[in-house]
């Protein structure tokens, strides 16, 4: 299980962005993995489709943590289209350890050995639900 704790999964833990929650929110979701129990509770603002403001309270694993990280960095200004296909990309490679993501989230690949480790999955799965859950509720409003 060393290869998934590398140096650069360690290093992004700390680099979570968006750490401060949102007075104001559009939609507030709350997950957690029932195999690890980390969880993750996000909020967003969400003008023309896209998010504008976030704010994230992270409560997980290494792994779960370097995921927030790496999706925070992309956060403001994702639209529900793109957030679709880039949960289908990181699903793909969880499930097989191929990655394929374009250029703006090529550092999702890091997290490619995860595969081997079904037990991990729940974990750096997180914030793409958290995510989709967030526009799910901002979609349940219009």
């Amino acid at each position: 299980m060393t290869e998934l704790y590398n140096t650069d999964i360690l290093r992004w833990t700390t680099r979570i962005p968006h750490t401060e929650r949102l007075q104001v929110a559009d939609a507030t979701v709350t997950k957690t993995s029932r195999i690890c129990g980390s969880r993750i509770s996000a909020d967003a603002r969400v003008q023309n489709g896209v998010i504008t403001e976030f704010g994230q309270e992270v409560k997980a694993c290494a792994l779960g943590q370097a995921t927030a990280a790496i999706v925070g960095q992309h956060v403001i200004g994702l639209s529900e289209d793109e957030l679709t296909d880039i949960a289908a990309r990181f699903r793909h490679m969880v499930k097989t350890g191929e990655a394929d993501f374009p250029a703006k989230w090529a550092d999702l690949a890091l997290l490619a050995p995860v595969w081997e480790h079904p037990g991990r999955h729940g974990s750096v799965m997180l914030p793409f639900e958290v995510l989709e859950g967030l526009f799910a509720e901002i979609d349940t409003h219009r």
